[in-house]
């Protein structure tokens, strides 16, 4: 199990680092209530109160990495639009733009490995890229940036757990149902995480 430290300071400062306003429980419930009607002008309002959320989840499950954030943000947007008649209201707005999300960033790495397979050779020869302006703050604090930078070398599926939990504050419940797994399934995952994230931290966690 990570210890004290990392559970209850790094992983915080990141969150706090990448965070955004939480959106009112009243005018999601509203605006979903309309959403669900069919009332295509919520569309534009969805877009407003969930775009910096739907960002910062791409923004950790991609591993920070600022390039490929939009594109995501643009295919859930446009999912949502794609798919208007089929929110029922029978969970929450935000869950459900959760689970695009998470979606589109499986999608979205699967596409990028396929092309990194083939084009290996060449990124190997290419120069590395300048670190992200966004991050330069963070980087301040060394160890909310190693942290992120060792969340970053996780497997996707490590760091989709580990990203939920600590970062996006979701229960084991919750996880169970944004992943679509049972509980059980998701405490074996953010066990394995755990203990991944623990030994890229060697220099950080205590012993």
């Amino acid at each position: 199990m990570l210890s004290v430290a990392i559970e209850q300071h790094a992983l915080a400062a990141t969150a706090m680092a990448d965070s955004a306003p939480d959106v009112d429980d009243d005018d999601e419930d509203a605006l979903a209530r309309r959403f669900a009607s069919g009332d295509a002008r919520a569309f534009d309002e969805i877009v407003t109160l969930h775009r910096e959320r739907v960002t910062r989840l791409a923004y950790r499950l991609l591993g920070w990495r600022d390039g490929e954030v939009e594109d995501v943000v643009q295919e859930v947007f446009l999912s949502v639009l794609n798919h208007l008649g089929r929110f029922r209201g029978e969970s929450k707005l935000g869950t459900w733009l959760t689970v695009i999300t998470i979606n589109k960033c499986r999608t979205h790495r699967t596409r990028w490995f396929a092309r990194w397979r083939m084009l290996r050779r060449r990124l190997k020869e290419a120069p590395s890229e300048p670190a992200p302006a966004a991050d330069e703050g963070v980087r301040r604090d060394e160890t909310s940036a190693r942290v992120r930078e060792a969340v970053q070398k996780l497997r996707p599926r490590d760091r989709e757990v580990i990203v939920l939990h600590y970062l996006e504050q979701n229960d084991l419940a919750e996880m169970a149902g944004l992943l679509g797994v049972s509980q059980n399934a998701v405490e074996v995952r953010l066990h394995r995480a755990r203990q991944r994230l623990k030994g890229l931290l060697k220099d950080v966690v205590e012993a």
